[in-house]
């Protein structure tokens, strides 16, 4: 099998805070497309879908005490 030369590819970040959350955000909705995808596409009853759903939904919020992903809960007292 014949093989090609590596390519290289710089990836420039945003570089400001506004920037890195707006990436943040796209990144989160193109992720729970795909999460929304997979689940129609399973051969079960609409009822478990959705309670899959709804369980992936409780991991979320425990995983980020904050209740959204990629912010950080305010400081305790």
């Amino acid at each position: 099998m014949r093989r090609s030369a590596p390519i290289r590819v710089v990836v420039h970040g945003p570089g400001t805070g506004a920037g890195r959350q707006e990436l943040a955000r796209r990144a989160a909705e193109v992720h729970a497309e795909f999460v929304a995808d997979a689940v129609r596409r399973l051969d079960c009853p609409a009822r478990q879908k959705l309670e899959l759903l709804q369980a992936v939904m409780d991991t979320v919020q425990s995983a980020c005490p904050s209740g959204q992903p990629g912010k950080t809960p305010p400081p305790r007292p």
